[in-house]
């Protein structure tokens, strides 16, 4: 192949490259104007999933082997091993380091009680976490799990969300008075 007919083949894939992308961007129908329900307010709608470890720690965290550990063959720290409790989770046992979500100095500002109950919390994790139980763990940390969630919003008062963790769903009630 000569090199004026290779210069031809790569300007006419680029051509066709940039038609195929500019007309996909316009089937998508994207504009800058958010989705609106039906009584103008913004639609929330569709099926989202958060890419991040912030499920296991909103702040900043190294990443770290399951709560229970033991002395392993070598007499190091780092060279601690899972104990039995936590053999039978698999990778469920290792936490996975994270920037976390927390904007601004990154921390979360703590009472004293509730720092002491969250370093309580985790050191007592394999107890104590109902993910390991196939429970829903709560909101936000169920929003945070690696699996996909569906947010379903109409005209009602009533937003619902399905998640694909333990098949759990939570209907929000938008008009609550008390």
């Amino acid at each position: 192949m000569s090199r004026r007919s290779l210069i031809a083949a790569v300007l006419a894939t680029a051509v066709v490259t940039a038609a195929v992308s500019v007309s996909v961007t316009r089937l998508t129908g994207q504009s800058a104007r958010p989705a609106r329900t039906p009584d103008g307010k913004p639609n929330i709608s569709g099926v989202w999933q958060v890419n991040n470890e912030a499920n296991w720690d909103l702040q900043a965290h190294d990443a770290r082997p399951g709560a229970v550990t033991q002395q392993g063959v070598y007499p190091y720290a780092y060279a601690q091993v899972p104990a039995a409790p936590v053999l039978a989770l698999g990778a469920a046992a290792i936490v996975p380091g994270s920037i976390g979500v927390v904007q601004g100095d990154r921390q979360i500002p703590y009472t004293a009680a509730a720092a002491a109950r969250k370093a309580e919390n985790t050191a007592h994790w394999i107890d104590r976490d109902p993910e390991l139980k196939c429970y829903l763990p709560g909101i936000p940390r169920a929003t945070y799990m690696p699996y996909p969630f569906q947010i379903v919003q109409g005209s009602s008062p009533y937003i619902l969300m399905a998640y694909e963790f333990a098949t759990a769903t939570r209907t929000i009630r938008m008009d609550w008075k008390q």
